[in-house]
């Protein structure tokens, strides 16, 4: 057997731990299926920092042994590894080899020891011994799925739970769009479609704004195309109800009234559960959430991401339908894994704005198919006086909920107030 290609494989898997800690967690590995003492010694100190709640770092590492780094290799070994080129995405794929590995390894124990027992003696028994071994290592391989049985036992358990009054998800801040969702679902991927400076950004700052002033919700919020100081201007200019151009120079253009709204809305925004983001990788991107899950337990979390082009991929391929694809199927995945809804800001086709009525449908967005395919819901915004400055309702922009997985499709309607970059709900519903 390749054994460089075992310990290989065991770097790999100890490399993304150490680049993403959390990844602890999530492992299925146990110290026994490293074959490398150096590994395995590494890996039994990196669990047991978790049970005592430590960050699993070489620096907690090196603490635990009291600085003898020989115990884990030695200083130019700890080195190498933190240097080792691991992509933490693929974190589940090492491990599987690391176990697929060790299994096979313990395999060719058994009949190795069947083989020599029988060299000078044919015992039937020796052949059952083996066989027996080899089933309870079969059975080992399979991973253990619930039930059905299980399953309904578990469905029915939550549904009992399900809160008579309130909502079964995170709150969307919107008293028309909870009606449509009931909350943003957990294990959602939410992807919300318009043309620039329709409005999408604000309308999910303030879903978050709202929603983390009136429940117990943490919202992260992952700004690539905008600075953090940007974002946290919006959020002022929205809480305090302030004219977001006025935010560039304060002290030139504020009112003394204005002022007293600017520190009245710090004051609130100091006291939410928000954290802005400018990570851009999906498995940066889910640690980041993962981390702010861990410290906040006792919290929903609602997690959005503005915007989905510009997250890159781990590796480009050249091709963007597939780049793109794979992207949207990590933060799915993302999703169903961390058990939180995700939303995802899109931008459409200019084809949209060629047509005599410009309302969005699915095909006005960038790589339609893919997203239609995996996303759990679909929003557009439109708002007629984008168009037509003459329109007689300013600022009425039409949420269309065009594909929603597990819930009713149709409009809603609220007021934006570009100005403070402010959403309403409004009564008018179709």
């Amino acid at each position: 057997m390749n054994w460089e290609a075992q310990a290989s494989a065991e770097r790999l898997v100890l490399a993304c731990i150490l680049k993403d800690p959390s990844l602890i967690e999530e492992t299925i590995l146990r110290p026994g299926h490293f074959i490398d003492p150096r590994n395995h010694e590494i890996f039994r100190l990196m669990l047991e920092a978790k049970e005592r709640n430590e960050k699993p770092d070489v620096v907690t590492l090196l603490m635990m042994v009291g600085g003898d780094a020989f115990r884990l290799g030695g200083n130019d070994y700890l080195s190498d590894l933190m240097n080792t080129v691991a992509d933490v995405s693929l974190f589940d794929k090492y491990q599987r080899w690391v176990k697929d590995f060790n299994t096979i390894d313990r395999a060719r124990t058994i009949v190795g020891k069947f083989m020599e027992e029988t060299k000078s003696k044919a015992d039937i028994h020796e052949l059952q011994k083996m066989m027996d071994e080899l089933t309870k290592l079969e059975t080992e391989i399979i991973d253990d799925k619930q039930t059905f049985q299980d399953l309904l036992a578990s469905r029915l358990e939550q549904h009992y739970n399900t809160p008579a009054k309130g909502l079964s998800g995170v709150d969307t801040g919107f008293t028309g769009l909870n009606k449509f969702t009931d909350g943003w679902q957990p294990s959602d991927l939410i992807i919300i479609g318009a043309r620039p400076s329709m409005g999408k950004t604000a309308l999910v700052l303030n879903s978050i704004l709202n929603s983390t002033k009136r429940n117990d919700i943490f919202g992260t919020f992952f700004s690539i195309e905008m600075s953090k100081g940007q974002i946290v201007d919006r959020l002022i200019a929205m809480e305090g109800r302030i004219n977001l151009m006025k935010m560039r120079n304060p002290n030139k253009t504020f009112t003394d009234e204005e002022w007293k709204r600017y520190h009245a809305a710090v004051g609130m925004l100091e006291k939410l559960n928000i954290d802005i983001r400018d990570e851009y990788t999906v498995p940066t991107i889910r640690a980041a959430i993962r981390k702010n899950m861990k410290q906040h337990p006792d919290k929903k979390h609602v997690a959005a991401i503005d915007f989905l082009t510009l997250i890159k991929p781990i590796k480009e391929t050249g091709n963007t339908h597939k780049d793109l694809t794979d992207i949207l199927w990590d933060l799915k995945n993302a999703a169903k894994d961390l058990n939180i809804p995700i939303i995802v800001l899109a931008q459409l086709n200019r084809g949209v704005e060629n047509r005599q009525d410009k309302r969005p449908n699915m095909s006005d967005l960038r790589e339609s198919g893919s997203i239609e395919q995996i996303a759990d819901l679909i929003a557009f915004l439109y708002r007629e006086d984008y168009y037509n400055r003459d329109a007689e309702q300013k600022g009425i922009t039409e949420i269309i909920i065009a594909k929603n997985r597990n819930g009713d499709t149709g409009t809603l309607y609220m007021k934006f107030v570009k100005e403070t970059n402010t959403f309403y709900d409004v009564v008018l519903q179709s």
